[in-house]
């Protein structure tokens, strides 16, 4: 049988310092292990757990294994905040002006444990802590520092540091044409000449080395060979970034188009170039290689699925405006089922889909749509049915042309029915059909909407 998270939080820890050498009490390290454990099982989380730190390593290093545990100990905005044994330890280092987390403008010389943070972040006393800058990173690392300043020397310490620097994604190359792998290189180099950390330049290149394949494992489902499996990392993410979420059966219409567009916003956005690090031969280039061309492949099939999911919550949040506004989604949709459970879904209630043509059935997204992604969501289901009806009698050009209407439709750009005018009648009125007999408070609404649609002959496009 296989032991629960703590113990086996327990057991890495001790693995880690005991090839540190570090010398600690069964009860210190306990408590050590239970501080990470419950940081990383705060009821935001759903991607970031404990189950995270085991997947960060193939082969046990007691330096990365060190890093892996604490790296995300500190999660500000997910957590709302620091846990209470976290806060205990870094809360003299941080301050608040006008709303905004900030360090302390003075730091003790002899901190030893703020000097190699800030030294290995390049972060100085007094300056503004931004989520995507670092923050999270830093104030995970500075807990890992004070925690086990004494315990682990000075010098693993700093490789342990390194390591969670490393984990800051998706950076691009300086203005100087470095990599944050080689910036890395330089700051551990003018530390160990400053400091006399008595590391030679071979010494320090493996550090940079070890960090590098902590950072590439952090984010290794962009390499997934299945999208589906890539997917379902995603959309862990959705709860912890769109509390909305949480509240399974609550959340509205627009609660979950606003966490689809901003996953979708960050994905337009992302170059999968800057997704995995390297430096000297680590990793080796044929491997490299393949991890980006995988992590384009995920990132722009991602992009078109999440342009179908935002198309079919555009139409449920149109019509929904038309009467009466704003709704929960199991409303409209139904309930999500939990275990055991059959509820009426408005897919239920349109008509049948014709057969896949033989394109579509090696299509990533027909695959996506139809079967679903790799596991289950608590706050939605892993297949799309209804966005698969709308996939299959659109088309993906046709998806890609109507997302520009609905981005103008989510910002009051234009008005629900201008937006569904841009639809054939065959597409919306199935689904607006199926959504009366759903929506019960609706239905009256949705009907005589139906009759307006019918009698005025439209079928467009």
């Amino acid at each position: 049988m296989e032991v629960g998270t703590i113990q086996k939080t327990i057991k890495l820890f001790k693995a880690a310092l005991e090839g540190l050498h570090a010398d600690i009490s069964l009860l210190k390290l306990e408590s050590l292990a239970i501080m990470v454990h419950k940081a990383m099982t705060m009821q935001g989380r759903y991607f970031h757990t404990p189950e995270h730190i085991f997947t960060l390593f193939e082969t046990f290093d007691p330096i990365q294994a060190l890093a892996a545990l604490y790296h995300d100990i500190v999660y500000y905005q997910v957590d709302e905040g620091l846990t209470p044994e976290v806060h205990t330890l870094i809360a003299p280092y941080l301050c608040e002006r006008r709303g905004q987390l900030c360090l302390v403008d003075h730091a003790d010389p002899g901190d030893a444990a703020f000097a190699r943070t800030l030294a290995v972040f390049d972060f100085v006393p007094g300056q503004s802590l931004l989520p995507f800058r670092g923050q999270n990173e830093f104030l995970s690392a500075l807990t890992m520092n004070v925690s086990l300043e004494g315990i682990v020397s000075a010098k693993d310490l700093l490789k342990a540091t390194a390591c969670i620097e490393a984990t800051i994604p998706f950076r691009g190359l300086n203005a100087q044409g470095e990599s944050p792998a080689e910036v890395l290189e330089h700051r551990l180099t003018a530390i160990n000449a400053q400091h006399g950390c008595g590391m030679d330049a071979e010494e320090i290149a493996r550090a940079v080395e070890v960090a590098v394949i902590l950072s590439n494992h952090d984010v290794a489902s962009f390499a997934e060979k299945d999208t589906a499996l890539f997917l379902d990392g995603t959309w862990k993410l959705l709860p912890e970034m769109n509390p909305s979420l949480r509240l399974k059966g609550i959340y509205t219409i627009r609660n979950y188009r606003q966490a689809l567009q901003k996953m979708a916003d960050f994905l337009n956005t992302l170059n999968p170039k800057v997704i995995f690090n390297r430096y000297r031969n680590v990793p080796p280039a044929t491997e490299f290689d393949e991890m980006v061309r995988l992590a384009h492949q995920n990132v722009y099939t991602a992009r078109d699925y999440l342009t179908i999911k935002l198309l079919t919550v555009a139409i449920l949040e149109a019509l929904a405006e038309l009467t009466g506004g704003d709704a929960p989604m199991a409303l409209f949709m139904g309930d999500i089922e939990s275990e055991g459970q059959n509820y009426l879904h408005v897919e239920d209630l349109l008509p049948l889909a014709p057969s896949p043509r033989p394109d579509e059935e090696n299509s990533p997204i027909f695959r996506l749509l139809m079967y679903g992604r790799a596991g289950e969501s608590s706050f939605d289901m892993s297949n799309s049915p209804l966005s698969l009806f709308i996939y299959q009698r659109l088309g993906m050009e046709s998806c890609k042309r109507l997302l520009q209407p609905a981005i103008a439709l989510f910002n009051g750009q234009l008005d629900p029915q201008s937006f569904l005018d841009q639809f054939p009648t065959e597409v919306v009125v199935p689904i607006a059909t199926a959504c009366a007999a759903m929506a019960i408070t609706r239905s009256v609404a949705l009907r005589h909407w139906l009759s307006n649609t019918s009698s005025s002959g439209q079928s467009h496009h």
